[in-house]
């Protein structure tokens, strides 16, 4: 069963009401106010005014950001996975001594 409550996020001085649980308001709340923090960043910056072409920059600049660190996180469990295999190998030949000597 759902819990799901209202909750009023604050970004670029508008409100906006979004269900969520209440055990992920905090979650919400912290992404409302980086949304709010990079938009006001992108609009003072560049003097744009219209709130859709802001979003729209923000939202390709948080994209980015994710796919940068979802490629990060993918190539260090690839050089996790080959350590592992390499230290494998090398215990490999230490495991079939110990088999031999309690036979």
């Amino acid at each position: 069963m759902s819990d799901k409550q209202a909750v009023t996020v604050k970004i670029l001085d508008r409100e906006y009401r979004i269900a969520c649980e209440p055990e992920e308001k905090r979650q919400l709340q912290d992404a409302a106010d980086y949304v709010d923090s990079e938009m006001r960043q992108i609009r003072d910056g560049s003097g744009m005014v219209g709130v859709e072409k802001v979003a729209v920059l923000v939202a390709l600049n948080i994209a980015n950001e994710f796919l940068q660190v979802r490629d990060r996180e993918a190539s260090f469990g690839t050089e996790v996975g080959d350590r592992i295999r390499k230290l494998n190998a090398l215990l490999a030949p230490l495991d079939s001594d110990e088999l031999e000597a309690s036979d």
